[in-house]
Parts: structure tokens; C-alpha cells; sequence
């Protein structure tokens, strides 16, 4: 289905709430696509902005923004649609890593590695847009099943992971570029982690691939192409990506030579 905006096809479109049209990720927010019913969408986020709380003295502010934000990074939430769509990318995943070696035996250590450093990015994502207060959530897309799908044949030489990402309803540009670069951000801390650790362990071959392939995942979605994090981080901040890119480039060439 195309989005009603700009066209683009999705195969999981986004419906609004408010005009019942059906949108990319991209203009899911009625703000993003001009919905005639704007005013009630901005009538519900001023409610939801204002909470429960009364004003009072500026010590008992303080302690209720500080109780907000900690609510706000503790209640993650979910939906069965998102686990479902979790599952199936996660299975795709574990398939690209065994075909590394050809579906024999592989160290669980190297297949655990492989999958979180997908698993770990995209839930960074969620979790940083919830705590904005934002609706957040993974959704598999069939373009990217497909790729990953055929990245789990043996014999192809380039392996590509992208089954899905992390839609989310923000319309505030700094968080939303914030939101875009914390996915790549836990790659690179992870692939760091693993880089020192293999001169701490240098016989442990597993964490030279950690290194390796957080290397990868975070390069690739630091692309600024597309609906890559790279491409939402470039059009937000050029020097926060600049920055981001030039140490990605630092941990790849150090985790393969």
C-alpha cells in the first residue's frame, strides 16, 4: 500500500488514528501529513505533556520530573505485533549467522554476538523514542525479510541485515536525530568493548568478530542513504555525523586488520 503523502510503498502501512489515512514511518505523525484533525492530536499531546501532576513548590517540580523521567525509562512497552515481528527478524538473523559455516556447528558465543549487535541497536532506538514519551516499535518489512533471507544462503559472499527497524512517532528534530544515532552509538561502544577485551583474551576468536561485526552494522546504517539512521542523523546535526562516521571508520579498520 502506498503512503497517501508521498507515495511511498510500505507493506506494513501506518493508519492515523484521526483521518483514517494510511502513511509511510515517515508521515505516520498528523503532523507530518497535515491531517485535517490536527488540532486534536495537539489537544491530546498537550494532556499528555501536562500529566496528572499539580503545580507546587519548585523542590516538589524537581522531584516529579525526576520521577517522570525514571517512569519513563523503566515502563517500556510493547505490543504482540512487535514481538511477532522481533521473532521472525531474529530467526532470519540466527540463519545469516549459522550460514557463515555453511549450517554446521558454530560456537554459541559467535551466533550470540551476531545477534545482538542487530538485537541491540534497534531496541536502542525504542527504548531512547519511549523515554522522549514517543510511540516506538520494530516492524519487519518485506523488501528487508527478502534480503536477509537470500544474505542466509550459504553461497552468497556479502551478507546484508536489515529485515526491519524502529518506527517512531517523534516530531521534535533534535530527539528524533538523537533517536537515529544512539542505534549505531551501542555498536560502536559494543565493538570497542570487544576490541579491547580481545587484547585482554587474544585466543578468544569470538570477540574479534564482535568487534568486526559491530564494525559493520553500525558503518552500513551510518550511510547516508534512504531511511538509514545515517541519513536522518545527516539531515539533523553533519558534524554529530561526520563525528559518528570518522570513529566508525577507526573501529573497522581496527577490527580487520
Amino acid at each position: 500500500m502506498r503512503c497517501n503523502t508521498c507515495g511511498l510503498e510500505e507493506s506494513i502501512p501506518f493508519r492515523c488514528n484521526y483521518c483514517g489515512e494510511s502513511f509511510c514511518h515517515l508521515h505516520r505523525i498528523p503532523i507530518n501529513h497535515s491531517c485535517p484533525f490536527i488540532n486534536k492530536y495537539a489537544e491530546k499531546r498537550r494532556l499528555m505533556m501536562q500529566g496528572n501532576y499539580d503545580d507546587g513548590p519548585a523542590a516538589s517540580s524537581f522531584s516529579n520530573s525526576i520521577g517522570r523521567s525514571l517512569l519513563r525509562a523503566i515502563k517500556i512497552k510493547s505490543s504482540k505485533t512487535e514481538l511477532l515481528h522481533l521473532f521472525i527478524a531474529t530467526l532470519l538473523i540466527t540463519a545469516v549467522g549459522l550460514s557463515f559455516n555453511d549450517y554446521r556447528y558454530i560456537s554459541w558465543q559467535f551466533l550470540a554476538i551476531f545477534i545482538s549487535a542487530f538485537l541491540v541497536h534497534e531496541l536502542a532506538h525504542k527504548f531512547l523514542a519511549q523515554y522522549y514519551g514517543s510511540w516506538a516499535e520494530f516492524r519487519a518489512q518485506l523488501y528487508g525479510l527478502i534480503v536477509t533471507a537470500i544474505s542466509a544462503l550459504p553461497i552468497m559472499p556479502f551478507k546484508f541485515i536489515a529485515p526491519g527497524a524502529v518506527m517512531v512517532g517523534l516530531s521534535d528534530r533534535n530527539k528524533f536525530g538523537r533517536v537515529a544515532l544512539v542505534g549505531p552509538l551501542t555498536n560502536l561502544v559494543m565493538g570497542f568493548s570487544f576490541l579491547i577485551s580481545t587484547y585482554l583474551f587474544p585466543h578468544h576468536s569470538y570477540l574479534y568478530a564482535g568487534a568486526s561485526f559491530n564494525a559493520w552494522i553500525a558503518m552500513f546504517n551510518l550511510l547516508p542513504f534512504g531511511v538509514l539512521d545515517g541519513q536522518k542523523i545527516f539531515d539533523w546535526n553533519k558534524i554529530v555525523w561526520g563525528c559518528a562516521m570518522a570513529t566508525t571508520m577507526v573501529l573497522f579498520i581496527t577490527a580487520y586488520i
